[in-house]
């Protein structure tokens, strides 16, 4: 099995999707979509992935992206468990 190589990114937000309705809502969920720059070729990503609810459209955060499939990204974590 071989290992997905990733490369990190700061990518913008361009499309937000929220499960539930309510904001304040302690179960709620938000995903996103990134645009983002690589070698100087734009990308938007063909899957999502779960952002804090503070964030919104228009809003910068570091992601990972696949390097052999740009347009697949990948949450950045901080921490391993």
């Amino acid at each position: 099995m071989s290992k997905t190589k990733k490369n990190e990114v700061v990518g913008t937000i361009v499309e937000v999707f929220q499960l539930l309705p309510d904001p304040i809502e302690i179960r709620n969920t938000k995903s996103a979509t990134f645009s983002y720059e690589i070698d100087g070729k734009y990308y938007v990503s063909e899957n999502s992935i779960t952002i804090p609810m503070r964030f919104e459209v228009g809003d910068k955060m570091t992601i990972k992206y696949n390097v052999d499939h740009p347009t697949e990204i990948f949450t950045k974590h901080y921490f391993v468990i």
